[in-house]
């Protein structure tokens, strides 16, 4: 019986090495709950050091999040320069996406308004190969400004803030961390902007991490909310007041974009691109492949000629049925992804939040079709070539299929930007309104 248990766990390891080994996916999913569940002997001495250098006050926070604390202990001097500070996770050459290029751009813009010097505060554990030096280099050249500190977790005790700094929080985890610290009175809630990029709540199950997500957008910050889409849910779903002066439209990569559509030709195939990502929930990878296979049902035998391919995280090729296979093409750097792009005719790109997202704006804006799920109806009518239908895989299936059949042997779609005003106004007048009223204290 034992041997025969030993021999089972044995098994069990191997299987479980070689499709972590082989799967990109499965990767990504083991390193999440290696991030939410362990923390290293390092790290643990960390937040060993954070809680003992937080108030009795803050205390009562500790183990909420991981980042409860990481603010509680600062020091404070009204001596101290004034500065913007840009709370956001760990910013490294490589892992910059959408959401942090927007921080990053946010706080460069709101620094200039405010005439500060920016400071990046990075809330995460610092990766080994990411010090300050690394990271400040990376920024400047991306930012291009010269006046830009960084300031690492382990290192946030060591530094000097200001009691006339301006914070800005971006992401739910940091935001919570500026909450914790203006509740103890260590910061005043009243000069924190808070970047709202997504409805955070719904990246967990009801928990408390999505109650403490929630409690963020009540934290008496000044909101700069990116696209009407969430804005819309946020005021109608959560009922928060806030001014749309304050929302921004996404911005897009439009001379890429436009230059992918320039770069267009007819094809005989026509080529699907399914945005994959298997370790974010949001994404309903696995609705996305039912919806794949489900479309390969309804074209029949009679079907134009299809490829399917896969783009954004790893994964095993999969039989989707009728002779057609998923290949995954894994993540692609951006100049392989607008030329890729620029040969697709159809996007599948999901995602279970009132964000628009950005792949299928960029498939319809430079000349393709996109289907996605709508979301609320946040997501109707807000692009010509986009199709946002009910998320079950009969519904994906048919406006897929709908898709490649007004694709094939069709000349290739122009470009067509989204039209003013849809998702959102200029993110100068939204950091213009944000201005007056971190000016008010």
């Amino acid at each position: 019986m034992l041997w025969r248990k030993v021999r089972s766990i044995a098994t069990d390891l191997v299987r479980v090495n070689a499709r972590y080994i082989l799967d990109g996916g499965q990767r990504n999913r083991m390193r999440e709950v290696l991030k939410r569940d362990g923390m290293t002997s390092e790290q643990r001495q960390i937040a060993g050091l954070e809680l003992a250098a937080a108030p009795v006050a803050a205390r009562a926070y500790a183990g909420l999040s991981s980042t409860s604390l990481t603010l509680a202990g600062i020091r404070v001097s009204a001596n101290a320069a004034p500065r913007l500070n840009l709370l956001i996770g760990e910013v490294r050459e490589g892992g910059v996406f959408a959401g942090v290029h927007t921080a990053l751009t946010v706080a460069r813009e709101l620094a200039d308004r405010l005439g500060l010097p920016l400071r990046v505060v990075m809330l995460d554990f610092t990766s080994l190969d990411n010090d300050t030096v690394t990271a400040e280099r990376f920024i400047r050249s991306m930012l291009k400004i010269d006046d830009v500190r960084v300031v690492t977790r382990e290192s946030l005790r060591d530094e000097h803030f200001g009691a006339g700094d301006v914070w800005l929080a971006t992401h739910s985890k940091t935001a919570h961390a500026a909450q914790v610290a203006s509740n103890i009175g260590l910061i005043d809630r009243a000069r924190v902007a808070y970047l709202i990029q997504d409805y955070e709540p719904g990246f967990s199950p009801w928990s408390t991490q999505s109650v403490i997500a929630t409690s963020t957008y009540r934290a008496g910050f000044v909101p700069i909310v990116n696209s009407i889409p969430l804005w819309r849910f946020l005021t109608e779903q959560e009922g928060l007041a806030i001014d749309r002066s304050l929302v921004f439209a996404p911005s897009f990569e439009l001379e890429r974009l436009r230059a992918t559509a320039e770069a267009r030709t007819s094809a005989e195939t026509v080529k699907v691109l399914f945005y994959a990502r298997p370790s974010k929930h949001r994404n309903l990878y696995d609705l996305g492949i039912s919806a794949l296979r489900a479309t390969v049902l309804a074209l029949g035998a009679d079907a134009p000629q299809v490829s399917f391919f896969s783009a954004g995280e790893s994964h095993d090729e999969i039989d989707l049925g009728g002779g057609h296979t998923l290949t995954s093409l894994g993540r692609l750097g951006w100049q392989e992804y607008f030329a890729f792009l620029s040969t697709t005719q159809v996007l599948l790109s999901l995602q279970q939040s009132p964000h628009p997202s950005h792949p299928p704006f960029d498939a319809a804006i430079s000349g393709a079709y996109a289907v996605t799920n709508d979301f609320s109806g946040t997501r109707a009518g807000l692009h010509p070539r986009i199709a946002a239908v009910t998320a079950d895989p009969e519904s994906l299936a048919g406006a897929i299929a709908t898709a490649i059949a007004a694709s094939a042997g069709a000349a290739p779609g122009g470009y067509l930007p989204v039209e003013d005003g849809t998702l959102g106004g200029e993110l100068g007048v939204a950091l213009d309104a944000a201005v007056q009223r971190l000016q008010r204290t």
